[in-house]
């Protein structure tokens, strides 16, 4: 398959994470030296149909780590809010979370990515208010595992996601094998600004989770739209992309994933999972990076 990948999904199921104590990575991440991989990142894309059940959703993706790893996966990603439930979907809202029992699941499924050296993006939520109430919460991509732990709070918000969330207001790029992980979650596609602070951190990829899924008010318009927005978006910072997608049965779009000049890219299924090899930005002409640096060069620092 290519572009946007089948509509095969895993069942949840199971799920896991860590609560709000770590703090963002802020974009820039100077500690990190830059040292792109020539070789491909091999990523593995597990679209979930996420419940309202986190220990369900739980198991799920801990079999997708076992899953990836034995496929030779470097990162798995899961759908948006894939280890609590989707408000809206899998859920009516948030208010009856258990908060210990996502955190403990965040932690399972951080410890077993880490023990595999595979770098777990967890869509999530954390609570960042004392009553936890409607948009008491942000909507997270969690990475960790084979890096160290991480909370992306997503900036760029739906109407309807702001009757769950606050947003987030930091960038995060993370280091790993050679590569610069950017992370973005699902409306984020549509912010301008917030992919250009991700170029600007100097991310090698662009790393989407995504819950894009729902009544469509024009049916066909957003499965259209979505991959030509992803391709746009790889082409113009020339950075790969890969996007995971919920595999819920009203999904707007499959998941799928883009090279550096926004050309889609083949993948091969094992089981509910899709891998991808994502080649490098060094891998492609020297054009490419220039049109990179023209474009980073009409946004201000």
């Amino acid at each position: 398959m290519s572009g946007a990948m089948g509509s095969m999904g895993l069942v949840a199921g199971a799920g896991w994470g860590a609560l709000g104590s770590r703090q963002c990575q802020m974009g820039d991440n100077a500690q990190h030296a830059k040292t792109e991989s020539a070789l491909a990142l091999r990523v593995a894309l597990a679209p979930l149909v996420a419940t309202a059940d986190i220990a369900v959703n739980a198991r799920v993706i801990a079999a997708a780590i076992r899953a990836a790893v034995a496929a030779g996966a470097q990162v798995l990603l899961t759908p948006e809010c894939g280890l609590c439930g989707y408000p809206s979907a899998a859920r009516a809202g948030l208010d009856d979370v258990n908060r210990c029992a996502l955190a403990e699941a965040e932690d399972a499924l951080l410890m077993q990515a880490e023990r595999a050296g595979l770098v777990l993006v967890l869509g999530s939520a954390e609570c960042v208010s004392a009553e936890c109430g409607p948009a008491g919460w942000t909507n997270d991509a969690v990475i960790g595992g084979a890096v160290s732990a991480t909370r992306y709070h997503k900036r760029h918000l739906t109407p309807g996601d702001r009757d769950h969330f606050q947003s987030g207001t930091r960038s995060v790029v993370i280091a790993h094998a050679g590569w610069r992980l950017g992370l973005a979650i699902c409306y984020d596609l549509r912010a301008a600004p917030v992919m250009a602070a991700l170029a600007q951190a100097d991310a090698d990829v662009f790393l989407v989770i995504a819950h894009m899924a729902g009544v469509d008010p024009e049916p066909g318009v957003k499965a259209t739209l979505i991959p030509q927005l992803c391709a746009v978006r790889a082409a113009e910072w020339a950075t790969p992309l890969a996007f995971c997608n919920t595999a819920a049965p009203d999904a707007w779009c499959a998941s799928g994933a883009w090279d550096a000049r926004g050309m889609a890219l083949p993948s091969t299924s094992h089981g509910a999972l899709f891998m991808v090899d994502l080649p490098a930005r060094s891998s492609h002409p020297d054009w490419y990076q220039r049109v990179r640096e023209d474009h980073l060069a009409q946004w201000p620092a």
